[in-house]
């Protein structure tokens, strides 16, 4: 049965004790041990009572216990804070930078998009663990922010470019950041201001075709020879929901639009109603709804017509450009553990493999067209949104009787004013006063000039996997006739 014990204020020696230290008295009247009293806060800042006690039979001695209690209420004392609040020591001032990245990469980097964490990893790996800033501890870390700066000064001494200096700085600032309002008591230091990151200049404007440009290609993708009908179909349908949707970017047609996001005259660019946080891949500001022209619906319907006439009705939840197996149909992923499939999505490299083997030999044989606009030989794909939004900025949709009205047109792009008008400035000077265009008609009148005078190269370019294996096959003979030239002589 635990006996109570009756603080006092003096000690075994009938001494008085400091403020913070009493003395504690059995029921037979003798001095059993100390203890020390102080007020703390939490996490949360609120004010907890807390206390410690030397016993004098542990330590040996009452006078033992009496100098070890005297000893810790100096050591508190001395971190006690201006309100007069002792804060306990918070455990994440022992955790490293190296630590603070993995609990970011858990708790951040997964919400976004699986690319953005993989590429974040790859960043990481390569330039921030391979140096001593990622074993250091968070309390060094706040009383030598200088450590900041000198990481800078070494990627600079080390030859690293602006943008590769630009994405280390970037990362760790964010993982600083996000580890800073977590750990509010470990990193007392707004790191933000320590940060010199490399200005990011852009060296060429956003490229933008004209409507005939981009019918061209579509053109060209359509008479590439390909091993399976469909592929052209499909390809094509990629190309026409780029360029004629305003506006949307690759990422939101190979992971997030699906059959039943598709309707008249829009696409509806979400992610699922439930799910995990990755399910939002692909949206990289968020959900939003793009304007779809005839150009893009009149090849997604004849897309979806040959997928259907081959594998059947297609399910509202399919994505519109899943992995297609030309015996199978669509690919759905199902999960080993079992439950429901899920489609699969193109990935990153299939979609970088796609522009190589499809994209890029089809822009030049349509830059070799009597009616290419300049430049069409080096578009690359992503320039498909600037086409879509430099060719609103010049139709009914932005121009008005009173003069630009871009609102619509950032809604419909998934932007705000300012990057519209920052990045698209050099279009918004260029149709300023010029008179308006109605979109619909534009995509017809470029679609019948193309159909109407359709263009036949001479030559096509080799893909890239013909001419890797060209290639491949002269090195052979090259090492082949240099390991026939010993034997000769």
């Amino acid at each position: 049965m635990a006996v109570k014990l009756v603080e006092t204020g003096t000690d075994h020696h009938g001494k008085d004790l400091p403020r913070g230290v009493y003395a504690c008295v059995a029921p037979a009247g003798e001095i059993v041990s100390y203890k020390v009293r102080w007020r703390e806060e939490d996490e949360g800042g609120v004010r907890n009572q807390r206390s410690k006690s030397f016993s004098g039979a542990k330590l040996g001695s009452l006078d033992r216990a009496l100098k070890a209690a005297l000893a810790y209420r100096e050591e508190v004392t001395a971190i006690v804070k201006a309100d007069g609040a002792i804060a306990r020591v918070d455990a994440a001032a022992a955790m490293t930078v190296e630590e603070v990245f993995k609990e970011w990469l858990i708790g951040r980097a997964a919400e976004l998009s699986s690319e953005y964490g993989q590429q974040s990893v790859r960043i990481w790996d390569r330039d921030i663990a391979t140096r001593p800033i990622a074993a250091v501890r968070l309390d060094r870390l706040s009383q030598d922010p200088g450590i900041i700066v000198r990481f800078q000064d070494a990627l600079v001494k080390d030859g690293l470019g602006e943008s590769r200096r630009r994405n280390i700085l970037k990362l760790l600032r964010t993982v600083l950041r996000w580890g800073r309002k977590r750990h509010p008591n470990a990193l007392k230091v707004d790191f933000s201001g320590l940060f010199e990151v490399p200005a990011e200049r852009r060296s060429r404007l956003p490229y933008a075709p004209d409507a005939v440009g981009v019918e061209r290609i579509i053109e060209a993708i359509l008479d590439r020879p390909a091993h399976d009908d469909l592929l052209p179909l499909r390809d094509a349908a990629i190309a026409a929901a780029m360029g004629y949707s305003v506006a949307t970017r690759p990422s939101e047609w190979r992971l997030s639009a699906t059959w039943g996001d598709l309707h008249a005259e829009t696409v509806e660019l979400q992610r699922a109603e439930e799910g995990e946080p990755e399910d939002s891949a692909g949206l990289k500001r968020g959900a939003h709804v793009a304007l779809l022209l005839s150009g893009a619906r009149d090849r997604l319907e004849a897309y979806r017509a040959a997928l259907e006439e081959r594998f059947g009705p297609q399910p509202d939840n399919g994505l519109i450009f899943q992995v297609l197996d030309t015996t199978e149909g669509p690919v759905w992923a199902t999960p080993p553990e079992g439950g429901e499939s899920t489609p699969l999505a193109m990935n990153r490299d299939a979609y970088n493999r796609w522009t190589a083997r499809v994209w890029r030999p089809a822009r030049e044989v349509a830059a070799q067209a009597p009616d290419a606009p300049a430049g069409l030989g080096k578009m690359v794909f992503y320039d498909l949104r600037h086409f879509a939004i430099s060719m609103a900025l010049h139709s009914t949709l932005v121009m008005t009787a009173h003069g630009m009205n871009l609102h619509p047109l950032a809604g419909w792009a998934g932007h705000d004013i300012q990057t519209l008008q920052r990045y698209y400035a050099h279009f918004i000077a260029r149709y300023q006063n010029q008179d308006p265009i109605d979109l619909e008609e534009e995509c017809a009148r470029a679609r019948a000039q193309v159909e109407a005078s359709p263009f036949k190269p001479a030559e096509r370019p080799q893909g890239p996997q013909t001419a890797a294996t060209r290639r491949r096959r002269q090195r052979d003979a090259t090492r082949r006739r240099a390991a026939a030239e010993p034997a000769r002589r």
